[in-house]
């Protein structure tokens, strides 16, 4: 019998992870959760772990990230990660205005942060379960070719034989 595995959902709503479960069972796979529910500065720290997969920062909306922000949050990163003639306090300073600032812009408005987004490996994932998952939970594309980042704004709705009927087998 598939099932969720992988990180904790502990914190993801239960209606999420309720659906994933039941995409998981009529499927018979298991699907990896890489990412759930992360505080704000959390998030923060998962930008700035992955600021190059995230095309330094293209992948958010200019209204969640306003360009004048992400090009300042690319400043501090090349400084903390990729200058070489930088000093270790400089590399810490700049560090922690990165996640200062992507707290501030991204952290609290990131569906991660509301427990409305969880992240899967797209490893063994298949059209048909993929089909399925998005019928109900929206795909933020981020560039990435590891991860599916899934969220949902609304409630995701019980599954019923009508819903299974759309999954097909």
């Amino acid at each position: 019998m598939g099932k969720l595995v992988g990180r904790s959902t502990k914190g993801v709503g239960g209606d999420i992870v309720r659906y994933l479960t039941e995409v998981c069972k009529h499927f018979n796979v298991n699907i990896w959760v890489t990412s759930g529910y992360r505080s704000p500065r959390g998030q923060a720290q998962a930008m700035f772990n992955n600021w190059i997969r995230l095309r330094r920062g293209r992948v958010y909306s200019r209204r969640t990230l306003p360009e004048a922000d992400r090009k300042k949050l690319d400043e501090h990163y090349r400084l903390a990660r990729e200058t070489r003639d930088a000093t270790a306090s400089e590399r810490r300073t700049s560090r922690k205005a990165f996640l200062d600032l992507a707290e501030k812009k991204v952290g609290r408005k990131s569906r991660h942060s509301t427990g409305r987004a969880v992240d899967v490996a797209q490893a063994g994932m298949t059209p048909k379960v993929y089909k399925a998952i998005t019928l109900y939970l929206r795909e933020v594309p981020e560039g990435r070719k590891d991860i599916y980042h899934f969220e949902s704004r609304t409630r995701v709705p019980a599954v019923t034989d009508a819903i299974r009927a759309k999954w097909g087998k």
